[in-house]
């Protein structure tokens, strides 16, 4: 196994958020895009010098009187010579709700050993038909794919895809997913408020 390791950094990190939605709880039309930046230096308590970016889309397009398709994309790259020194919050790893479903939460990531650590790239897209059946209730269809490496020649996406049952609550829609992740072939259940982030 490998042995355990600490790794220190003092990170300023900033995030500029926009949204053009028709509705912030339950959006049909519209988009929100969200930046983050952050980083590390050597020379103020950090073990590495290190840049973190990370970016999220997701794009609402409503079908006909009821249905949405909701596409989302997630990338991100941590600018460093090795990931080595990195604490594992500032590079990537995926998997479970919001990002990769049909799989643990963050179990998709470079093996070492027997663990699973972060990459210093990362990158999701999903794609999901929500029908609903009448004013509260929904059914929704997906495919989500993603992973993260630390280095691009070792891309290799990991699918899931399922089905889930939408209830639109006063919080906002809560989702309850079931998914298929090709990968592992399990199936995992997946909970969340389905609000853009």
């Amino acid at each position: 196994s490998t042995p355990p390791t600490s790794s220190r950094a003092l990170v300023p990190n900033g995030v500029w958020t926009w949204r053009r939605v028709d509705n912030l709880l339950d959006p049909r039309d519209g988009s929100v895009v969200q930046v983050q930046i952050g980083g590390g230096t050597k020379a103020v308590l950090s073990d590495q010098n290190f840049v973190r970016l990370h970016t999220r889309l997701q794009h609402f397009i409503p079908l006909g009187r009821v249905d949405t398709l909701s596409l989302r994309g997630e990338v991100g790259y941590t600018l460093a010579d090795t990931r080595e020194g990195i604490p594992q919050d500032y590079v990537f790893r995926t998997g479970g709700t919001g990002s990769v479903r049909g799989y643990a939460y963050q179990s998709l990531g470079v093996s070492e050993g027997s663990a699973v650590v972060g990459g210093r790239y990362m990158a999701t897209a999903s794609a999901e038909l929500t029908h609903w059946l009448d004013a509260q209730w929904g059914i929704a269809g997906f495919v989500d794919a993603g992973n993260a490496v630390d280095s691009l020649s070792d891309i290799e996406l990991a699918v899931g895809y399922g089905l889930g049952a939408r209830w639109r609550s006063p919080a906002g829609p809560l989702a309850v997913d079931l998914a298929y992740g090709e990968r592992t072939h399990e199936v995992h259940v997946h909970f969340s408020l389905a609000i853009p982030f």
